[in-house]
């Protein structure tokens, strides 16, 4: 099994349960030199703190069951300033 399907393979055991529960959906998009980027879809797809909170998730998961991976990026799915300004709220409280 190559990496691609490994991934993919957890992202249907672990990932995407949990994901479908909230409307939401994970694609695969690339991996490269053991970093994976992913697309959020779905109720989760341009949300800032579902991109935040999705993409730790998502990294635990594959990296516990896959350790080689390094990291895990999402597909850019909203902008960088609202990207920004979520992170301000999130982290800052305000």
């Amino acid at each position: 099994m190559d990496i691609r399907e490994q991934i993919e393979q957890v992202l249907e055991e672990c990932v995407r349960p949990m994901l479908h529960s909230h409307g939401g959906e994970v694609r695969l998009v690339d991996v490269r030199d053991g970093n994976v980027l992913v697309e959020l879809q779905g109720a989760c797809a341009g949300c800032p703190s579902a991109d935040l909170s999705t993409k730790g998730f998502i990294e635990d998961t594959l990296r516990a069951a896959i350790p080689e991976l390094n990291a895990v990026e999402l597909e850019q799915t909203v902008s960088d300033e609202l990207l920004g300004f979520a992170r301000r709220i999130l982290y800052n409280g305000g």
